[in-house]
């Protein structure tokens, strides 16, 4: 890392987000003149969705929460069926808990909401006043891409949810004997002696006749089909025989040289390699110790030791110590001065004495050095014809692939002549599927796509690619479609065989285990010619070496050890396993601990109270009539927004 030597010159998300959709930030309609109020309203023709107590769930509402939520998640077209629904029930809950709260005479005062927003938003509050108006509802805009008063009346509801929330909740407890439970449960751990049986082994052995075959084949057919393919002829046009034909006189690269001179022009400049020790935060103590190391290595470079060998076993810089010490050639003004001071007053082949900088104590070597000078033409000749050449050709190919699409449209999409015509080559490409790898270009960026967004005898391109383009012509198009037998024949008979292996494995796990639990694992083991491996003691959240998550085998900590147990299925393979011991924490819950688990567990627990109440009120509303779901409505709705 040669850089280490350069010189130097929404806010408060709200608890129960189950409950609560949106991002909740405080802002407070009292402390702004002239702002505040809900500012919700619907057209007497909008669709309503559901009714609850004297207020509606809209379509228009829906869509908005709809934007909202599709505007911060990137989600799939293919999942709008299960959000969509989702939304109209969660808008539903919300107006029900509002009301609620409404009924029970909760309110969010001025004090309360100027108290929240100066916490949760000091900035708004500079020395303690106001920033504004316009600077608070560009926040908000830029934020949320809402009006203030929509934001303060979200904000609001939200606060008065919270202190429903808290109601409901704030009897329960978590005692000090449930925290210590719980810490036991999450650390203790469980061993276990096991047999795995895997499906694939026993493919080989596993065979499918014809008839089988079809019956898998008729019975999984939905599963296969053939994609979408294309065929189509292209022309690739390449800078590299571009520049082939490119012809540059000895005039144009002395043109070219005159005409920027100071780019040729060298400064004074030295290659330095060098070991570099550590002083940086250091106590006096471990400098004195580092300064006899770094003596003692100079001793030994300048004794003829191999100056690569002792900088890649000693040196403290990242980049450099791989590399034998090389630093690479540096130019006045791009080291700290210390060491560009001795860099440059050194000779090819010299060894400096210590050299302390900011980052610690260097030996440097000066490999060569070079004199500020401006390069001769006959030395850089041919690196300018070399760029030249590039640029001409590259204009060159850019011209030829317009021409080339050109003279397609000409030729009525006959590709081939339009190459003949401009001294070019087309090439092949049938059934290729979108995104697979074209023959000659492999998988080109942005070509099979384009491809397949062309219809039938339509020009595509130029594809502009890295040092070359591409002009090509959709001769043929098939559609995916259901595959016959004969075209996924391989494909059917190893998932056909697989099937099967898992069939055959998960017959002889049963086998096994019955045996083994009623005699030795060990001996039932030998019997199938498999191996009893032991796992590592595990807890009920960690994982085991070779068999993955241990959610698989939670018996194992509720089992009486020594029993049996499975077959567990992991995957295609097939798991037995005897309880080996079980193994309480070694260590004592800390003050930490115990905050952390009695947090989670209050957490969880108010979490879960509330969930009971919400569905309570709502069952409440619903046998009371307040609250309806016009489900044809919604069915529409969501239907509407898929199309």
């Amino acid at each position: 890392m040669f850089q280490l030597f350069r010189s130097r010159t929404r806010t408060l998300r709200i608890m129960l987000g189950v409950i609560f959709g949106a991002v909740i930030l405080s802002m407070v309609t009292y402390l702004i003149p002239g702002s505040g109020g809900s500012t919700s309203s619907s057209s007497s023709n909008d669709v309503v969705l559901a009714e609850v107590g004297g207020d509606s769930v809209t379509a228009t509402e829906a869509s908005a929460q709809f934007q909202d939520y599709i505007t911060q998640q990137r989600i799939p077209p293919q999942a709008y069926s299960f959000i969509l629904p989702k939304i109209v029930d969660d808008l539903v809950t919300q107006k029900a808990i509002l009301q609620e709260a409404d009924r029970l005479g909760l309110g969010v005062t001025a004090d309360e909401m100027a108290n929240h927003l100066r916490t949760q938003l000091p900035f708004l509050f500079p020395e303690g006043g106001f920033l504004g108006k316009e600077q608070y509802a560009a926040y908000v805009q830029e934020k949320f891409q809402k009006s203030i008063p929509e934001f303060e009346n979200l904000v609001r509801n939200d606060l008065i949810r919270i202190k429903l929330v808290q109601l409901i909740t704030d009897g329960i407890t978590v005692s000090p004997q449930e925290v210590e439970r719980e810490y036991r449960r999450r650390n203790e751990k469980a061993r276990l002696d096991y047999v795995l049986l895997s499906s694939s082994s026993l493919q080989s052995s596993v065979t499918s006749t014809p008839a089988e075959l079809e019956q898998y084949f008729q019975k999984n057919r939905a599963t296969y089909t053939l994609p979408e393919r294309r065929s189509f002829k292209y022309v690739v046009i390449d800078d590299v025989a571009v520049a082939a034909k490119v012809q540059m006189s000895p005039q144009e690269i002395e043109s070219y040289y005159n005409g920027n001179r100071e780019r040729f022009r060298v400064q004074d400049r030295v290659r330095i390699t060098h070991i570099l020790l550590r002083t940086t935060d250091k106590s006096p103590e471990e400098v004195s110790k580092i300064e006899a190391k770094a003596q003692d290595l100079l001793k030994q470079v300048k004794a003829g030791k191999d100056f690569a060998a002792l900088a890649k076993a000693n040196s403290e810089d990242p980049t450099s110590a791989p590399k034998g010490g090389e630093v690479g050639w540096i130019t006045r003004g791009q080291t700290v001065p210390e060491f560009e001071t001795k860099a440059f007053a050194m000779k090819p082949g010299e060894i400096s004495d210590l050299v302390k900088t900011q980052y610690g104590l260097h030996i440097l070597k000066a490999l060569e050095k070079e004199s500020a000078r401006l390069k001769p033409l006959e030395e850089v000749a041919p690196t300018i014809r070399q760029e030249l050449v590039h640029d001409r050709a590259e204009g060159e190919r850019l011209r030829l692939a317009d021409a080339a699409r050109a003279a397609a449209a000409r030729h009525g999409q006959d590709l081939d002549a339009a190459a003949k015509e401009l001294g070019l080559t087309t090439q092949t490409a049938t059934n290729v599927q979108r995104g697979a790898p074209v023959p000659g270009l492999g998988n080109e960026p942005g070509l099979t796509d384009a491809i397949f967004s062309a219809a039938k005898g339509g020009v595509v391109g130029p594809i502009i690619a890295t040092g070359r383009s591409v002009i090509a012509v959709v001769t043929d198009t098939s559609p995916t479609r259901p595959a016959e037998l004969a075209e996924v024949a391989e494909r059917v008979k190893s998932d056909c065989n697989a099937a099967k292996g898992r069939q055959v494995a998960e017959t002889r796990a049963k086998e096994l285990a019955d045996k083994a639990k009623s005699g030795d694992l060990r001996a039932v083991a030998r019997e199938y010619k498999l191996e009893v491996k032991s796992a590592e003691p595990f807890t009920r959240e960690g994982s085991i070496a070779g068999l993955g998550s241990a959610a698989s085998f939670a018996v194992a900590f509720t089992a009486p050890v020594g029993s049996v147990q499975g077959p567990a299925q992991v995957g295609d393979n097939y798991v037995i396993y005897r309880v080996g011991e079980r193994v309480n924490p070694d260590t004592p819950l800390s003050p930490e601990e115990q905050k952390i688990i009695r947090s989670t567990l209050l957490g969880n627990r108010q979490t879960e109270a509330f969930e009971v109440y919400r569905e309570a009120l709502r069952a409440r509303l619903q046998k009371q009539g307040k609250l309806k779901i016009f489900q044809d409505r919604v069915d529409r709705f969501v239907s509407n927004k898929r199309s």
